[in-house]
C-alpha cells in the first residue's frame, strides 16, 4: 500500500507569478494614488476661483449700490478700503504686498498672508498673495510652493482688471501642481 504525502504550499513558479502580477498592478495603480495631492491642489484652486467670482459679483453689487461702479472708485468692505476699477477690485502694483493681501482678504475672505510674511514664516497660512507691479496683477499661490514660485510656475490663480471693458479676468493655472 503506497502512502502519498499531501504537501501544502506554493511552488516557486506560483510565487513568482504572484509577484509579477502585484508588480504590474502597482505600476498601474501607484500613479493614481500619488496624484491625490495634485488633484487636491487643483480642486482647491478651482474652489477659490468659484469663491472669487462670487465675491467679485458681491463687490460689484456693493459698488453699484454706492454709485462706485465707475472707472475709478472705492468702497469700504469688512473695514478695508478697496480701490475699484469699473466696480471690481482694482490692482495697484504700487500697493505693498501687505496692503494687497488685506484687500484680497476683505473681498475674498481666504486664509492668506502676503509674500512679505510668508518669506519670514512658511507656515503662516496655506496661501500667500503676490503681485506683478508692472502688470497690475494679483497672484494667489500655495505657501508650500514658495521655493518653486517663478514667472513660469503654473500652480496659482491670477486676477487682473481688463482695460478694454468693465470685466475682470481670473485665470487658474494648474500645470505645475
Amino acid at each position: 500500500m503506497a502512502h502519498y504525502r499531501l504537501e501544502k504550499g506554493f511552488t516557486l513558479i506560483e510565487l513568482v507569478t504572484v509577484i509579477i502580477v502585484l508588480g504590474i498592478i502597482s505600476v498601474i495603480a501607484a500613479p493614481k494614488f500619488l496624484n491625490f495631492r495634485t488633484d487636491a491642489k487643483i480642486a482647491d484652486l478651482q474652489a477659490i476661483e468659484g469663491a472669487m467670482k462670487s465675491a467679485l459679483s458681491l463687490v460689484y453689487s456693493k459698488a453699484a449700490i454706492e454709485g462706485e461702479e465707475v472707472e475709478t472708485g472705492s468702497i469700504t468692505h469688512a473695514g478695508v478700503d478697496i480701490p475699484l476699477h469699473n466696480g471690481y477690485p482694482a490692482v495697484n502694483g504700487g500697493d505693498s504686498f501687505d496692503e494687497l493681501n488685506e484687500q484680497v482678504q476683505a473681498w475674498l475672505d481666504i486664509d492668506s498672508v502676503s509674500l512679505t510674511t510668508i518669506k519670514n514664516d512658511n507656515s503662516a497660512a496655506p496661501l500667500f498673495i503676490d503681485k506683478s507691479s508692472a502688470n497690475n496683477q494679483i497672484y494667489i499661490f500655495f505657501s508650500e510652493d514658495l521655493a518653486d514660485k517663478s514667472v513660469s510656475f503654473n500652480c496659482h490663480i491670477l486676477y487682473q482688471n481688463k482695460v478694454t471693458n468693465s470685466q475682470y479676468e481670473v485665470f487658474v493655472k494648474t500645470d505645475d501642481c
